[in-house]
Order: structure tokens, then sequence, then C-alpha cells
């Protein structure tokens, strides 16, 4: 029997914290007491015609093109101490078509196209309409951001590994870090748009008919303040940082590390459904391949196979770079229900890292475990002997055949058959949430029965995905502004 080593213990039974209770009730659609946030017409310390709760890029757009179309006032409260969110610290990845950059290149992909591989790669989960307007609107989204907000980009179209198939990938030139600048000397050239850092949404505050009539926030010093507006915007990110809550929506992700994005701990999911916002597709997650001691690094890619502590292979091994991988997901679930333990193994030999050039490195690195034998290397990472040393050679067979009978590898034939043998303590990271919030194409948020929450609206990863491939800080800006497009629609 192998050795359970877990890190957070987490196939042992404990009782659910208080947060997450409360937060399983609020994720029924309505709170607790089920009556409205408040009642009747409050008073507010301050109003504004347009709340944004998030400095993420989603909301940011939404504030720019609220104030673009005639907003007069717009306050965005962010509860870290930057703006930005996942999408400045991203590669500066962004889907699109028919681009200016396109047609400089004679690069031709249809909207027909994207919209096919999208459905395809979320295995036609997705909102067919929500899903189709955000690839109608990638060039107007990629555009702007070169135009209007000055991003610079990359002078080429590329089809990227992991990103779809098509030739249709615009990146920003210097990485997401590239982004921050341009967005916020936008912010600075429209002095209609305030921004309070280190100050945190708590609740929405509706009428006794649902209606959304501002916010309360708690500022830096700790005072909290009711703020009326016109319309709020819900931009504040996933939730897959606040533990609790990630595994109270499913707790089959208790196996998951959680995203290093400390900002996304699900506040806007928690608001949004005191007062009735449906939600979907809550268990469903993108995660990526890290190390079991370093959250932020990629070298398991580098290896050859995988093999939990059975012994025993599990996936395909390739199969890593999609951005959809729910099927991956499945996997891991499985095989730590199975192990005992919520890490596997890397599996490399010397023959292979050396033509990476980590060999010598890995010998020192934490989380290796490196030996002479194959059954050295089990006996020391406390690896079942006897299936590895199967396992390797039955791999080693599939690699000279270039065919995998287990799991239908087509790629990356090493063997692992020159000593000394490496191990790297490996796991899933969660990195974007892919259930969230409903929402229609106007980015107002629905109930579970599609009806509207008047004045409420809400754009990025707080809302159930409609996209993928490369489309992910796409959506949320796309629907930022659609969101305040409406929003001035409605004030007009």
């Amino acid at each position: 029997m192998t050795k359970n080593i877990s890190r957070r213990d987490f196939l042992k039974s404990s009782a659910v914290t208080a947060l997450g209770l409360a937060a399983t009730t609020m994720l029924t659609g309505c709170s607790s007491n089920n009556e409205p946030t408040e009642t009747n017409e409050p008073t507010f310390d301050e109003t504004v015609e347009y709340l944004v709760l998030g400095g993420g890029i989603g909301g940011l757009s939404s504030a720019i093109e609220a104030v673009d179309n005639g907003c007069k006032s717009v306050l965005i409260v962010e509860k870290q101490g930057y703006v930005g969110g996942a999408a400045v610290v991203s590669g500066g990845i962004l889907g699109g078509y028919d681009t200016e950059i396109a047609k400089k290149h004679n690069v031709s992909v249809t909207v027909d196209q994207l919209y096919e591989e999208q459905m395809r790669e979320k295995k036609y989960i997705l909102d067919p309409e929500l899903t189709r307007l955000t690839i109608e609107k990638s060039k107007d989204t990629i555009e702007w951001l070169m135009n209007t907000i000055g991003v610079p980009f990359k002078d080429e179209v590329v089809q990227k590994d992991g990103y779809g198939t098509y030739q249709a990938i615009h990146l920003v030139d210097g990485e997401g870090h590239a982004m921050r600048e341009p967005l916020e000397a936008a912010i600075a050239a429209r002095p209609e748009i305030e921004i309070r850092l280190k100050t945190r949404a708590k609740k929405l505050i509706t009428n006794d008919e649902g209606d959304v009539l501002g916010a309360i926030i708690t500022q830096e010093d700790g005072t909290e303040k009711k703020i009326g507006a016109k319309a709020v915007l819900v931009a504040t990110g996933g939730f897959n940082a606040n533990h609790d809550l990630f595994v109270s929506t499913h707790p089959a992700n208790r196996v998951f590390q959680t995203s290093l994005m400390a900002g996304s701990t699900g506040d806007g999911l928690i608001m949004a459904t005191e007062v009735g916002a449906g939600t979907n597709s809550l268990d469903q997650l993108q995660v990526y391949l890290r190390e079991y001691n370093n959250p932020t690094s990629q070298t398991p890619y580098m290896y050859t196979i995988f093999v939990g502590t059975d012994g025993k292979r599990f996936m395909d091994e390739k199969r890593t770079a999609q951005t959809y991988n729910q099927e991956i997901k499945d996997d891991v679930i499985a095989e730590y229900g199975k192990t005992g333990v919520d890490y596997f193994y890397s599996i490399a030999d010397e023959a292979s890292l050396a033509m990476m050039g980590i060999a010598d490195a890995a010998k020192d690195h934490v989380g290796v475990i490196y030996a002479n034998t194959l059954e050295e290397l089990a006996e020391k990472a406390s690896i079942n002997k006897e299936n590895f040393v199967a396992e390797i050679a039955k791999w080693n067979t599939f690699a000279a055949n270039q065919k995998d009978d287990d799991f239908n590898r087509n790629t990356f034939w090493f063997p692992i058959s020159t000593g000394p043998y490496y191990a790297l303590q490996t796991t899933w990271f969660s990195s974007v949430c892919h259930g969230g919030i409903t929402k229609n194409a106007n980015a107002q948020v629905t109930r579970f029965d599609g009806s509207v929450i008047k004045n409420l609206y809400a754009c990025g990863e707080v809302c159930v995905v409609t996209n993928s491939n490369g489309y992910t800080i796409s959506n949320a800006i796309t629907f930022g502004r659609i969101a305040a497009q409406h929003v001035m629609s409605q004030i007009k």
C-alpha cells in the first residue's frame, strides 16, 4: 500500500465551515431568509450613475466605454491595491478574426469556423447565442484595445498550440503587463471615473421589487458606505481562491490546489446569488499542470509520463495543453480518489532531461526524487514498485512502436531507459472558473427562470463562461463594453 502523504489531508471528512455553509445557502439563488437585501428606498451616502464592482480588465473596459457613451460619473471599487486583475499577469493572448493585423497579413478566418471550434472544444455546453456574440465582437474588441486604449500588439496573427487550430491568435507585445499602463492612462484621461483601491464590495442593495439600487462597500479604513447607482456591474472575478466556497460549489474540487489570484474569492458570485441570480456550470474548471511544491513552475510539462503512487499511468500526458480540459479534471479526480494522495509523479530519464538542458538542475530541485534504477526510484518515492517497473516497460514498448494502446497518445515518444531516473512531485492547480452567474446578450444578470434582475450587469470570470481557446480576456472586455452600452441606452 502506498503512503498517504497529503498536504491538505483532503480525503479526511471534515465539517463544512460556516463560510462554506453560508456560500451553499447563497448559491441556491436567494438569501438565507428569502428577503431582499434591503427593503424600501434606502438612504445613500453617495450616488453615481454607474457603479463597477471590480477593477479587472472587464470592469475597467466597461467604465471607459460608459464614459465614452456619455456617463457623467463612474465609481470603480477594487479590493486589491492595484487594477487590471488576471489579464495584466496573463500571456496577453486574444483570439479574433478579420482585424486590421489579420487583413494586413491576408489571414482569413470566419466567425462560423471559430464558433464551431469553440463549441466543440467545450463539448457543446456553451450558450450558443453568447458564444457566437463573443466571437463576432472579438474583432471590435482587439481593435478597440489597439486604437482607443493604445495597447501594443505584435504585427502577426498566429496559430498557437492549446488555443485552437486556426490562425486567429493576436498577441499583446509585452504580454499582459503591457496592457496595464495604457488602461491606467485611459482611466486617467476620463475624470468622470473614480477608482477606490483596497475597497471591498460587500452587498448589493435592492428594493422590494428586487431591482438593484446600489451596493454597500467597505473602504480601506473600515468604514462602510451605501453607494446608490442607476446601474451596477459585477466584475469581481472567479472564486477559486476561496477554498471553502470552491469546495462547497462542487465537493470534488477539494483535490485541486487553488488559484494564485488572491482576489478570486467569489465576492460577486455570493452577492449576486443573494439577490436571486442564476448560476450554471459551477463544477467546470480550467486546470493546469504545476509542481506540487512550486505552483508557478511548469517544469512537469517537460517530463515524459505521469504515474500515480500506485505506479500506473492514468491519462494521455500530452493532452495538457488544451484551454478547456474538463476531461483532464475528471481523470485527476479519479486518480486522487484511487491513490489517496493529492499528487502524482512526472517521470523522465537522464537522456530526455539532458536533451532539454535541465537534468543537472533537476537533481537539486525541490520535489524531485532521482535514482540509478527504477526499483530504487520507486522505493524512494513510495511508488508501488512492481506496477511501476511494469508500466515503464510497457511505455517503452509504446514509444518504440509510436502507438499508445492505453490512452491513444500520439506524440513525444521518449523512452525511459537511461539512468538516473527522475520523479517530480506534481499536481493540478485550478486557473479559471468556467461556472458562475448567468447573464443575457446585454450582459444583464438573469435569474434561474431567465428573467432579468433590473439594473444589475456582469462580465468576466464571475459569469458562466461563453468561450474557450484564447477568448477569456476578449470575453471579459466584450461583455464589459456591452454592459456599458446597454446601461447608457437605459439612462439616456
